[in-house]
């Protein structure tokens, strides 16, 4: 599951209304830091493949639910985009318009180890304080991917989904290895149209919070991967690699099994790089599951996102979408989603909070209370994609007013990619 961080305050709205405090925007790195991963991060050890089902009616209530109240902008007039700001040290298709959350809080204990989404905001409005928020959501469903894991693969000594590599000998992990036809294949390959190559022939596959799915092919095919990414809602980058995997499922009697060869594809709602490919393999028994000629692939920094129902289409924020937008006196509310990059939770969230917002009957030419834009982008620490970051504000901003970088934050290097800013239509 995934979690949201709602990291917004509130304004004042109007002379008649209580006088809360405003918005304060930047990143909470460790409200960010403190959020569970989804419950799937990777294919299952014996899988051959998987499909993670894109759900849009549950993207719809997770953003939706990331509003707690009222909530306003500390500005009462438009602002001059290139103000001075406060800096803080903290495939794509949608059919179904977001729907409001209610404003009434509630509290869901959360349970380990299955992560919960989870909001944690301070907000005052109408005479009442919400104080923290917890609901379980998901953007995938993940408790029913759908793969073509035979029932009995699990059992001791049952004979594994065979693999179309060959047959190295000796059949040892040094072997595998140092097998070169692997690495041939891996330091061969071009990126396929529409993609940029991001590593090349690693002994690691890609780990990550945004993963989408897997395929299993008969040959070191990245076309075909590609082709299973472009065809994958969501998908952004894919990474292909060969798999050393036991014959049989390694048990008491079998703890050791000869190898077979599998020519691996994963799908991932996000770019690839290096930083990612951290899972060097892991020991089953007494066999030991390694990896080799290891590829990523992104697709170029050009692939625009679909617009969200009600929303113009997206300008490209700083340089290749590496810029954040933020300008605190607009900012009526952020909040994080891990999990693919995925900007109709930012269109759901600021759809839900102009619907809470519009009960106050504020009117004008600039109104703090209503969500004119919002930014989307993939927050990264460390190179490693975390998940959706979202902005919203009450004023409308062009992609050159974006010029926030995260960057260091003691040991740890933060960084943005797929940076779009969507305005309401």
């Amino acid at each position: 599951m995934r979690q949201a961080v709602l990291l917004a305050g509130i304004a004042a709205i109007a002379a008649a209304s209580p006088a809360p405090s405003p918005v304060s925007q930047g990143i909470d790195f460790a409200a960010i830091n403190a959020a569970p991963s989804p419950s799937v991060t990777g294919p299952p050890i014996s899988a051959s493949t998987q499909s993670v089902v894109y759900n849009t009616a549950s993207v719809v209530a997770e953003g939706s639910a990331a509003v707690t109240g009222v909530a306003s902008a500390s500005a009462t007039a438009s602002q001059a985009a290139h103000s001075k700001r406060t800096w803080w040290d903290f495939g794509w298709s949608w059919g179904i318009q977001p729907q409001p959350s209610p404003s009434k809080s509630t509290t869901t204990s959360q349970a380990q180890p299955a992560p919960t989404t989870s909001k944690s905001s301070s907000s005052q409005g109408s005479g009442s304080t919400t104080t923290s928020k917890s609901v379980a959501t998901s953007t995938i469903a993940q408790s029913e991917p759908t793969d073509t894991v035979i029932p009995t693969v699990s059992e001791a000594c049952a004979t594994q989904p065979d693999g179309y590599g060959p047959k190295v000998q000796p059949d040892t992990v040094v072997a595998f290895e140092a097998y070169a036809p692997f690495h041939q294949a891996a330091q061969s390959a071009k990126a396929p149209a529409g993609y940029v190559s991001t590593f090349v022939d690693l002994n690691a596959s890609v780990t990550a919070n945004t993963y989408l799915g897997l395929q299993t092919f008969t040959s070191y095919d990245v076309t075909s991967c590609s082709e299973y990414c472009d065809n994958t809602t969501l998908c952004t980058g894919f990474n292909i690699f060969v798999e050393r995997d036991p014959s049989v499922n390694p048990s008491d009697n079998c703890t050791n099994p000869a190898s077979i060869i599998n020519y691996k594809c994963t799908l991932w709602g996000s770019g690839v790089d290096a930083a990612s490919a951290t899972n060097v393999g892991q020991t089953r028994d007494q066999f030991q599951v390694v990896i080799a000629g290891s590829d990523g692939f992104t697709k170029v920094n050009t692939t625009t996102p679909a617009s969200p129902p009600g929303w113009q289409a997206p300008q490209q924020c700083g340089s290749h979408g590496s810029a954040g937008h933020n300008h605190p006196s607009t900012c009526i509310g952020t909040s994080f989603f891990p999990g693919p990059y995925n900007p109709l939770l930012c269109a759901s969230y600021a759809a839900a909070q102009n619907a809470i917002n519009a009960k106050s009957g504020y009117s004008g030419s600039y109104n703090p209370l209503k969500c004119n834009f919002f930014n989307s982008y993939m927050l990264k620490k460390n190179g490693s994609p975390l998940g959706t970051y979202c902005g919203l504000y009450a004023q409308q901003y062009s992609g050159n007013d974006a010029d926030y970088l995260p960057g260091w934050q003691r040991s740890d290097f933060w960084s943005i990619e797929s940076s779009w800013g969507f305005s309401i239509l």
